[in-house]
């Protein structure tokens, strides 16, 4: 089995669902498809909640806008400590986020995921529609806005656990990579329609509120839908493990008999198990797995720079001249929609050569080698032109976001069902938990150090010291990876000698054997 979370019944909605097609059930594929896709817009839900006080955090501040007209801002942002405060804002989402999600890991692998979900989904749209109340309700207390950034974090900690574990349960190890990478492009996807939506009602204060609103419906509606259609796992419809062949007939026979066995005892195929007499892995054995803490300290780094991107690139974008023109904050939060776009294909393409090679971590650390001089590049070489931004912050969000992607999903997954810790299978939350809360730490650190280093300074020149920071950060978390880098190379020597110890003929009778099996499990 996946991650074993106690056994959740089929959803009211997949049972009506059920019920109108008829004998004739959906196979496996159908599930799996119907998983990815829910889970997808689910997170992008998220994310796209997220991005809300990163684009109208110009706007709260004040200050000049493109038409060198002045914003007098919103209390008790407005004022020289504007950006400072904004900072605290993020900081204590990002802290409360750290924090909750290392709890919410060992949660989600005791409980059902679905009803977690749920749970997260409309307290996330609930706490968001308060924070944009504040507009219109003059509520101009930092308290007020602090807590709410606090308690937000504690409810957007759910999401990451519970659908790593999801999908870790429905997606086997074969192309976990690939399909995980173009699963991923939801962190991209909802930054880019947040930005859009948030940016949408940003630049008037009036309006600002509806930044936060806005998404906080849509969270709030696809938690309903996923407490009314998301089946956790396979066996909670009748269908084997990921990984596990069966044919039709079997896959009728444990349907019919998850639909006469509600009391969860195992059928003669001993396909349906119960969860709870398998125990939960601890904390502490999760740290030891090997590669955990390595991908985590990495993690640490990779997730500092692409947070402060998510937090503060708007903001960047609006401090400068592009070409002599300063953009105001929602055109600013367009421009920045560039970054996530390169952070789909990179995602993609990294998951995809994870696949090709095996080797996670030599891929994770290329591409943040190649990061490094990119972010340089963009600093100095960014404001030259449009088509020069918008180039170099596509190809900075590829190499960026790409290892980011990698780490949280299919690295996260392949730990969580290793062989280091056979007999315990729930595993997949709390390690998903260790590796992203340990990332989040340094998600928190990146926006806060961003306004310490800019506050009481203006122009673009206030930020090269964060991209300093930045580039630092980037080599650091490729040099985390290396012990297990090396360890990869050593692989890849002995399957190479393997390989050639291997005679012609039997080459030829494997490859044989494997495209059969393959050609089977097609069909």
């Amino acid at each position: 089995m996946g991650s074993g979370m106690r056994y959740d019944p089929v959803p009211l909605g997949i049972k009506c669902f059920k019920h109108a097609t008829g004998p004739s059930p959906p196979r496996n594929i159908v599930y799996k498809c119907w998983i990815l896709a829910l889970t997808f817009f689910v997170y992008m839900s998220y994310h796209m909640n997220r991005k809300s006080l990163g684009v109208v955090k110009s706007t709260l501040h004040g200050g000049n806008c493109s038409d060198n007209t002045t914003s007098e801002g919103w209390a008790p942002f407005n004022g020289t400590d504007g950006t400072e405060l904004l900072g605290y804002l993020d900081t204590a989402f990002l802290l409360s986020y750290a924090i909750f999600i290392f709890a919410c890991g060992s949660i989600a692998d005791t409980i059902s995921l679905r009803y977690f979900l749920t749970v997260g989904m409309i307290g996330t749209s609930i706490f968001m529609t308060l924070m944009g109340m504040a507009r219109y309700f003059e509520i101009h207390s930092l308290a007020y806005f602090v807590i709410m950034q606090i308690i937000i974090g504690a409810f957007q900690a759910t999401g990451w656990p519970a659908v790593v574990a999801v999908i870790g349960n429905w997606v086997g190890k074969g192309s976990r990579g690939l399909i995980m990478g173009i699963w991923n492009s939801h962190t991209s996807v909802g930054n880019i329609l947040g930005g859009l939506i948030a940016g949408a009602e940003s630049n008037s204060l009036n309006t600002w509120g509806l930044s936060f609103i806005y998404p906080a419906i849509v969270i709030g509606g696809l938690g309903i839908v996923v407490f009314l259609f998301l089946p956790t796992n396979p066996q909670a419809v009748g269908l084997p493990p990921p990984n596990q062949s069966t044919t039709e007939e079997d896959e009728e026979r444990l349907i019919k008999s998850l639909q006469h066995h509600s009391d969860d005892s195992d059928d003669e195929g001993n396909i349906i198990r119960d969860p709870n007499s398998i125990p939960a892995i601890s904390f502490c054995k999760a740290l030891r797995i090997p590669g955990v803490m390595e991908f985590s300290i990495a993690l640490f780094f990779a997730k500092l720079v692409c947070y402060t991107f998510l937090f503060c690139l708007p903001d960047y974008v609006h401090s400068i001249k592009i070409n002599g023109t300063q953009y105001d904050s929602q055109k600013s939060a367009d421009i920045a929609t560039f970054y996530d776009i390169g952070g789909i294909l990179g995602s993609i393409i990294c998951g995809l050569l994870a696949d090709k090679t095996g080797c996670n971590a030599i891929v994770c650390i290329v591409f943040q080698i190649l990061s490094v001089p990119l972010l340089y590049v963009y600093y100095q070489f960014g404001t030259v032109s449009m088509s020069a931004q918008l180039g170099i912050m596509f190809v900075l969000g590829f190499f960026s976001n790409g290892p980011y992607a990698l780490i949280t999903t299919a690295v996260s997954a392949d730990l969580g069902t290793s062989e280091a810790i056979r007999g315990s299978s729930q595993a997949l939350a709390t390690v998903s938990a260790i590796i992203d809360g340990s990332g989040s730490i340094g998600a928190t650190l990146g926006p806060y150090i961003t306004s310490v280093l800019t506050n009481h300074k203006d122009g673009p020149d206030k930020y090269q010291t964060v991209f300093t920071v930045l580039e630092v950060s980037a080599f650091i978390a490729a040099l985390c990876l290396l012990r297990v880098m090396i360890k990869e190379i050593s692989k890849l020597r002995v399957r190479s000698s393997e390989d050639s110890e291997i005679q012609p003929s039997t080459k030829v009778k494997y490859s044989l054997v494997r495209n059969r099996k393959n050609s089977d499990a097609r069909r």
